[in-house]
């Protein structure tokens, strides 16, 4: 026994240096090995991790796998940095609470049936309430004429624009997508703020267009609303998604229903459609910050109130400039 023991021993620790790497010194320690796709995928980001710590190490390849080796010093700084990578990958993030969904929201839609009751007016249908103009200045008071907003400073026509229709197929187009697109909003921020959120996105989105536009041009109709509404939805529903990938699915879903919806007709305002969508955008996602911030805002009757209220004024202006 005593002449087969120091045998055994020297062969099994010259078996230890043949499988270790000529190039590798005797200090270094392996900490990780490759092992198929998946354990292969897995070795790429031990080796991304040990990048980011700053730990110095090599790849040598033996038997078909690739090993990670590092200096005996930091072995063990190595593997708890491996280890936590590993276990908080394997560890499921928390995922946020969804966001309330507001029941009755197919209500928001008749919001839009004063635009009918504006359009029979204007066109005769019925009559005209007597403390009103004639129907025939509506048009030329409330349109969104670039001239008259930049000279006179008549920002109103950023509203009263959005209530007037060249036609009933225009009329009928914009009130059939927006009470689609109005209720699907309601359902995420309830109906009062959805209505505030589409009255504003689609007046800020003609200001937006006051101020680029590089000539002058007379624009009219719901639509830039219509897509404030839709870019809302879009940033709202982005807000909630995990991961940057996920969270542009909405974005292209309102890229695309404007490139579908937006670009069609020889009279097509391009440049008020990526307006609205844009704001719309802003606005959505500000909304989804706001309540999972829990910071407040206005309430559904009162935003309702302030959206009716702006309307209004904003034709009383439209109005008493025609009187004066």
């Amino acid at each position: 026994m005593r002449t087969i023991t120091p045998r055994i021993f020297v062969f099994s620790r010259y078996w230890r240096l043949r499988r270790r790497p000529n190039s590798l010194p005797l200090s270094w320690r392996p900490v990780a090995s490759s092992q198929g796709t998946t354990r292969y995928t897995r070795f790429r980001e031990l080796l991304l991790v040990l990048n980011a710590c700053g730990i110095p190490h090599q790849t040598i390849q033996m038997s078909g796998r690739e090993y990670i080796y590092v200096p005996a010093l930091l072995e063990n700084v190595a593997l708890y940095e491996l280890g936590a990578f590993v276990k908080e990958s394997i560890t499921p993030a928390p995922q946020a609470p969804p966001l309330p969904v507001y029941p009755h929201a197919f209500v928001a839609a008749l919001a839009l049936l004063p635009l009918i009751l504006w359009y029979g007016w204007r066109v005769g249908w019925w009559h005209v309430p007597p403390l009103l103009p004639a129907p025939e200045l509506w048009n030329s008071a409330g349109v969104l004429d670039v001239v008259r907003v930049r000279v006179f400073n008549e920002w109103y026509r950023t509203v009263t624009a959005l209530t007037l229709h060249a036609s009933l197929t225009h009329l009928c187009g914009n009130v059939a997508f927006g009470s689609i697109f109005l209720t699907l909003l309601a359902r995420l921020t309830g109906i009062g703020r959805a209505l505030w959120l589409t009255l504003l996105g689609g007046a800020l989105g003609n200001a937006l267009t006051v101020l680029l536009r590089p000539r002058p041009v007379l624009s009219l109709g719901f639509s830039t609303a219509l897509f404030a509404s839709i870019g809302a939805i879009s940033g709202y529903m982005a807000c909630q998604q995990q991961g940057r990938r996920k969270a542009m699915l909405p974005v292209a879903a309102a890229a695309a229903l404007l490139a579908m919806l937006g670009t069609e007709g020889e009279n097509t305002d391009y440049a008020a459609h990526l307006a609205g969508l844009g704001c719309g955008l802003a606005l959505g996602a500000f909304e989804a910050w706001r309540v999972r911030s829990d910071r407040a805002g206005l309430g559904q009757w009162l935003a309702a109130a302030v959206t009716a209220l702006l309307v209004v004024s904003a034709w009383w202006l439209a109005f008493a400039t025609i009187n004066s």
